[in-house]
């Protein structure tokens, strides 16, 4: 693989999808540590899990188009 396809491969790493995903196995874990019922632990791991997501893709994508653009001006 070359280098250019190895880095596009790092910069495409989904990081808000994995923060979902462990956001929704601690809420998941959570909930039944709590005994709480399944429609509330699928509930709040769902809800949890998007706005966590959602949140940590657009962090990251400001993040990038900050660190593009400074690349640009630099040189």
């Amino acid at each position: 693989m070359s280098r250019r396809k190895e880095m596009r491969r790092k910069q495409a790493f989904p990081f808000g999808m994995f923060a979902g995903l462990l956001t929704a196995i601690a809420v998941t874990l959570i909930g039944v540590f709590l005994r709480l019922e399944a429609f509330t632990i699928l509930t709040r791991a769902t809800v949890s899990s998007l706005i966590l997501g959602t949140v940590v893709s657009i962090g990251v994508g400001i993040i990038r188009l900050a660190d593009s653009g400074y690349k640009v001006d630099r040189g």
